[in-house]
This record gives C-alpha cells, structure tokens and sequence, in this order.
C-alpha cells in the first residue's frame, strides 16, 4: 500500500483536518495493538467502546494519519468523515478497485471458511493470490483482507458473512467479484429471519456487486439454490451448479473400496480406520474435464466443497493437475474437523463453530467409527425462534446415528439431551447434561482411550478450552 492523506480523503468523501505534510501511508490498522509505523488508523465505535479513545495511543504507535468522526485535538493529521466503518468500506472498495485482480466472493450457511481456503490453494498454484484473513467476513474483517493486496496480485478470495439483510450486499459492493459461490442455505444466523427463504434472499446479495460478464457458482444439490428465486436474481449472469452427478467416484483416502456417485462415504471397517478420518480420494467430471484429488478432510460435505473449488479453479483457467495439487499442502482452518490422536483417543475437533448442517455432517463422520463414539456437543446461537426445534432435531439424530455417549452442555442443548433415546441402553450412561463447560471441565474420566469423541459448539461456547483439557 502506498497511498496519500489527500487520495485516502477523497476516496471517503472526507475533509482533512489540522493538516500537516504527511508521509505515505503503508497500511490500515483498527486495532492500535497491530499498529506498524505509516498506519491509517480507523477508529471503530462499538456499543461498549470508542476507538477515538485511542488516537494518541495509535499516533504514539507509528499512526500517521486516522480517520474520525468527531474534531479532537491528535499529533496527526486527521480525516473527518459521517462513520468510520463506512468509510473503512469505501476505501477498501477503492483499494480493490485499483488493483488488476480477479475476485472470488463465497457465502453460505456452512462451509464458507473451509471452501474458501480450498478455493485459495487451488488459485495459488497458478496465481499470486491473497485470501480472507482468517474468517475475517464482516464489514471490518473483508476491508482488512482488501487492503493486503499488493501490485503484483492476480487473484484474491474473499469470504463474505453475515446475519442480517443487506450485509452481504454492502460486502459484495465493495469487493466487486468476478466469481461468486455459494456453499449451502441452512439454519444459521435464521433468528433474524422468518425462514430459509429469507436466508436465501440474503446469501444472493453476493451478486448483487458481481462484474456484469460474472459467473456464479451455486451448489447444486441444494434445493434452495437451484430454485426459482436463485435463478430469477442470478439470470443476467453465467450460472453453474456442479452437483453430484459430477462426482465420478468418492473412497476413504488409502482405501480400496469406492463409494457410489454421489453417496455418503460407506461406514468404515476396522481395516479402513484411521483412513476414513484422513480424507477422501475423488474423482470429479466437471466440464468435460476429468479431476482427481484427495481431500484432507472426512466427511462427504467436504467433498461438495472441493467440487465447488474445484469448479472456480476450472472457471480460472487452472489445469486439472494444477487442481489436485492444491490439495496437497491444503490444512484444515483451526478447529474445523481437524482430527487428532490424543492420550489414547481420536479426536474430532469441530469446535470453532456450529449450525444444524453442521452438525449433522459431524455426526454422520463420528458415526463411521467401530470405537465407542461419544459427542461433547453444546449450543448452536443464533436460531432464534427455531432453537428449540434443532436442538431437539440433533439429539434424535445423535440417537439415529448410533451415538453411544452424548455429552449435552448449554442452556439449549438440554433439549438435545432430552431428545436423545437409546432403546436397550441404561440411563445415565450414554446421555450426560451439564449447563456450562466449566461444570463439564470439573468431571473425570467421562472419556476412555479408545474413544472416538467429536467436540462442536457455537463460537460462543468456546469449546476449544475443551480441547485443551483432553489434551492436559
């Protein structure tokens, strides 16, 4: 990055304030923590904090210039603008707009973050490529990931968020892609939503800053997406659905026995186990092209994922052998279906996050284990009126699946305790509730090795100090 206060002004529609001769600024910080000397840095007002409270701290920090809201005495040079975030927004778009670079936009009820990564290592095997920084998606995180890029870019993949209406629209304005994909329409984030169709109008907004000459790319197993609304608000676009038919083959990763077309992975047998956990070997027809790679990850939704991938590898012009190889060094985000041995036991780690899909497709991969199987599963946040109803829905599940140990902790997942029912087995002994993890944390020897046990939760149950604990 190298640009002036007075581009930086313009681009936000903002007048320069106590201007003083400035040097270039170099990058875009909000934290004054992450500060680099030659920062812009942008105050962001929260409902328990005001990031103008610290200017001077970003100014002592090597901050050359920052923008504001209010007109406060600094040692810096400063922008007035209407809203900070907003201006944050436009000067990304700004940024993205003078960079040659094509743009990926992903959305989806589940999994954006792992496809999108996906998406990444299949570019950068052709492209200089940037990508999202982390599952940074809002309107903070995207203008962040936009203001990495760098002359030389060719190719930046960026994972767009939300949980209202019109966020989605804001972040698909800004970036301008040229690709955009979505992954699934579920439950997640349905609090502020009358139903999936709700959902559905929001995740489409990802078109709504598509290049004119852009290609949208929609999972086509899913209903949702190959239905009339998805395809009214996506007609003036070129639009591709690769869905199971293009699945040639699927295998457990070293395994000798192939799944059917389209089909869940086959239960493993002792011969198969670890190898299920390690992946699974594809074969995907996708556009005349015949694709073989091996997915890093179990569980049949990832090999949706890898075919969505793969389609905007194919849509860039990526070889299929270049294509297979970007699986190669490809590492599952923290936390999302990372499996580890741990004192004995395999662990399923899947706790950075959870949803109704996601879970299940959780479960259906604990299942496949000859091992007892035991689920630590806690909330699922931000299901609104549909809460209960889920929760419930996941415990028979649990049940259905052949669970033979679930741990229910959080308020909403004693309605999963509740739902789960084993004929012939004794209570307590496969179904434990415990209303916070610190409760759960204080018990001994609920887990044995040999345990199969997946941990998965919302976010906000932070699970991950789980982990830690089996780990310790």
């Amino acid at each position: 990055m190298n640009l002036t206060i007075q581009e930086i002004a313009s681009a936000v529609g903002g007048q320069i304030l106590h201007n003083v001769e400035t040097p270039a600024i170099t990058n875009v910080s909000t934290d004054t923590r992450k500060i680099t000397p030659g920062a812009l840095f942008v105050p962001i007002v929260g409902e328990k904090f005001d990031g103008h409270d610290y200017l001077d701290t970003a100014a002592k920090s090597g901050a050359v210039c920052a923008l504001t809201e209010k007109d406060i005495p600094t040692d810096i040079p400063l922008i007035l603008v209407d809203s900070t975030r907003r201006a944050l927004m436009e000067l990304a778009g700004y940024y993205r707009r003078i960079h040659n670079v094509k743009v990926v936009a992903i959305t989806g009820s589940a999994g954006k973050t792992t496809t999108k990564d996906m998406i990444y290592h299949i570019l950068a095997r052709k492209y200089k490529t940037k990508k999202t920084l982390g599952n940074f998606n809002n309107d903070i995180g995207l203008p962040l990931s936009i203001f990495q890029l760098e002359a030389d870019d060719e190719a930046l993949v960026l994972e767009m968020g939300m949980n209202h209406a019109m966020e989605i629209h804001e972040l698909s304005k800004t970036g301008t892609p040229d690709i955009a994909v979505i992954t699934h329409i579920g439950d997640a984030h349905i609090e502020n939503f009358a139903d999936r169709t709700g959902i559905l109008h929001a995740k489409l907004e990802i078109v709504d800053g598509l290049k004119p000459d852009g290609t949208v790319i929609l999972n086509g197993d899913d209903v949702l997406l190959t239905g009339d609304i998805a395809a009214n608000k996506t007609a003036s676009f070129k639009v591709q659905y690769p869905n199971s038919q293009n699945i040639v083959s699927v295998k457990p990763a070293g395994a000798n026995s192939t799944a059917a077309i389209g089909a869940e992975l086959a239960p493993a047998r002792d011969s198969q186990f670890p190898k299920l956990f390690s992946g699974s070997e594809c074969h995907f027809n996708w556009r005349g092209q015949d694709i073989r790679l091996t997915v890093p990850l179990p569980g049949a939704h990832m090999v949706m994922n890898a075919l969505l991938a793969t389609a905007v590898g194919v849509e860039m012009g990526v070889s299929p052998e270049e294509i297979s190889r970007g699986f190669d060094d490809f590492v599952p985000p923290s936390g999302r279906l990372s499996v580890e041995k741990i004192n004995g036991m395999t662990v399923i780690n899947d706790a950075y996050n959870a949803n109704p899909a996601a879970m299940r497709e959780s479960l259906k991969i604990l299942s496949t284990d000859t091992a007892r199987k035991v689920a630590i599963l806690g909330d699922m946040n931000e299901l609104g009126h549909v809460a209960e109803a889920r929760h419930r829905e996941i415990g028979a599940f649990a049940a259905e699946m052949g669970i033979d140990l679930l741990v229910a902790i959080g308020t909403l997942s004693r309605f999963m305790y509740d739902a789960f029912c084993h004929e012939g087995l004794e209570k307590p002994k496969h179904k434990l509730y415990f209303p916070t993890v610190d409760e759960f944390l204080q018990c001994h020897d609920l887990l044995l090795p040999g345990d199969t046990v997946l941990v998965k939760a919302s976010r906000g149950m932070e699970f991950e100090r789980i982990i830690e604990k089996i780990r310790h």
